[in-house]
């Protein structure tokens, strides 16, 4: 399958963003002068069943290709979800998201064959689906002590009855990484859920099933949909979102040539 254009998503002028921003393109939007802001969204499709659980407790997220036929399809589905960074431009990342998708409206529309397809999620009870940063293989977690923001690049879902139920949602561990208070000595502790969390290189979000949100190891049970949801062909989604800023590319000659005065290439002056 080919990948064309596939990061040529334009870093955007506020006035000219009109629709949600591409994050199959990498598309941002200078939503503060000299700062890129930019939105990730993906899903995981599970479908396998309670038999197969163990070996699905950790998953890419994929973010769809904006072609919808297969089967000529230009640009094939990301299969991963990557915030984009540099040690020159790096990315903070101040808000995540995480939901099992449902039907809209709930059960499904009767007049579409394929409605109902979303279906709810199996797992064991206190069990954690956790959205967050790769550590290679394994979840970063969002320690009790925060020294770093996790807490705003992290969402979760806890399993309740057995199940991650269709609708279920959270936002950002942190909500969003603003001060809101201090003690009189202004201790580390403060800062506990108000940092952005910074990453230098590309980072990959996942999906892990864990046992508790300070997990560093995918240790939950695993997850699956039942043998009735599959035999009608539905699957679970897990969506996710991710929101990062970077600064902006250094200034250019191109950002001012236009207004500086200069004798004209194709003959005279500009007066």
């Amino acid at each position: 399958m080919a990948t064309y254009k596939s990061d040529a998503g334009a870093i955007l002028q506020p006035g000219n963003q009109i629709n949600k921003l591409s994050a199959f393109n990498h598309e941002g939007v200078l939503g503060w002068p000299g700062i890129e802001l930019f939105e990730q969204i993906g899903f995981v499709k599970v479908t396998n069943l309670s038999a197969d659980k163990a070996s699905f407790k950790s998953f890419n997220i994929t973010v769809p290709s904006p072609d919808r036929r297969v089967s000529d399809r230009v640009r094939d589905d990301r299969t991963s979800l990557v915030v984009k960074a540099s040690a020159a431009r790096p990315a903070y990342v101040y808000g995540a998201s995480i939901a099992i998708a449902q039907d809209t409206p709930s059960g499904g529309l009767p007049s579409f064959p394929a409605s109902p397809i979303t279906a709810d999620l199996g797992g064991t009870s206190t069990e954690l689906l956790l959205l967050g940063p790769d550590n290679s293989g394994s979840p970063l977690g969002v320690p009790s002590t925060q020294l770093n923001g996790l807490a705003a690049a992290s969402s979760s879902l806890t399993a309740a009855n057995s199940l991650f139920t269709q609708g279920s949602e959270d936002v950002t561990t942190g909500k969003f990484p603003a001060w809101t208070s201090v003690t009189s000595t202004i201790a580390a502790g403060d800062a506990a859920n108000s940092m952005m969390y910074k990453v230098t290189a590309d980072t990959t979000f996942k999906v892990y099933n864990v046992n508790a949100i300070t997990g560093t190891s995918v240790n939950g049970d695993g997850v699956f949909i039942s043998q009735d949801d599959s035999d009608a062909g539905r699957a679970a989604y897990i969506v996710c979102r991710v929101n990062y800023l970077r600064p902006a590319a250094a200034v250019s000659w191109d950002d001012v040539s236009s207004f500086v005065d200069f004798a004209s290439q194709v003959g005279g002056t500009d007066s």
